[in-house]
C-alpha cells in the first residue's frame, strides 16, 4: 500500500513499472512495487516433430506465463511444414489441462509418408475472447 502524510502539493513519477511519489513539501519518497497481473491469455507454437505416417502424437506446449489454475478455454491449429501440403490434423486438445501446459493430438492423414508442423495453441480465461475468435 502507497502511503503519503502532510502532502499539499505532489508529483507523480513511473519509472519501470515501479510508482514513485515525492512531495516536495515535506520531502517524503514512496515506492509501490508493480503488482503482476494473473495470465488471462497465451499463445504458444511449436514443432510437432516428424509423425510417421497414418499416426498420432501428442504435443505437449508449455506456456511461458503459467495460468493462476487449470480453468481456461484452448483452441489450436496445426500447420504442414511441407509447402502446398495440408496432411497433419488437430485431432483434439487433451483434457485436464494444468496451470502449466496443455497438450493436443496431432494426426497425420498422409498414409504414404511422414509430416512434421507446427502446433499453435491459444488459451485463454476470458471465454469472450475465445467465443470471439472461433466466430
Amino acid at each position: 500500500m502507497l502511503r503519503t502524510v502532510g502532502l499539499q502539493s505532489a508529483w507523480v513519477r513511473t519509472f519501470w513499472g515501479a510508482v514513485f511519489v515525492a512531495g516536495p513539501a515535506v520531502g517524503a519518497w514512496a515506492v509501490q512495487a508493480p503488482v503482476p497481473l494473473p495470465t488471462t491469455h497465451e499463445r504458444q507454437c511449436v514443432a510437432t516433430g516428424d509423425i510417421p505416417a497414418g499416426n498420432a502424437r501428442r504435443v505437449t506446449v508449455a506456456w511461458k506465463r503459467p495460468f493462476a489454475t487449470a480453468e481456461y478455454t484452448v483452441i489450436g491449429t496445426v500447420g504442414d511444414s511441407a509447402a502446398g501440403d495440408q496432411s497433419l490434423e488437430l485431432s483434439h486438445v487433451v483434457v485436464p489441462y494444468t496451470p502449466q501446459a496443455t497438450s493436443a493430438v496431432v494426426l497425420n492423414r498422409d498414409a504414404g509418408a511422414a509430416h512434421a508442423g507446427i502446433l499453435c495453441l491459444d488459451a485463454s480465461t476470458d471465454s469472450e475472447v475465445v467465443a470471439g475468435a472461433s466466430h
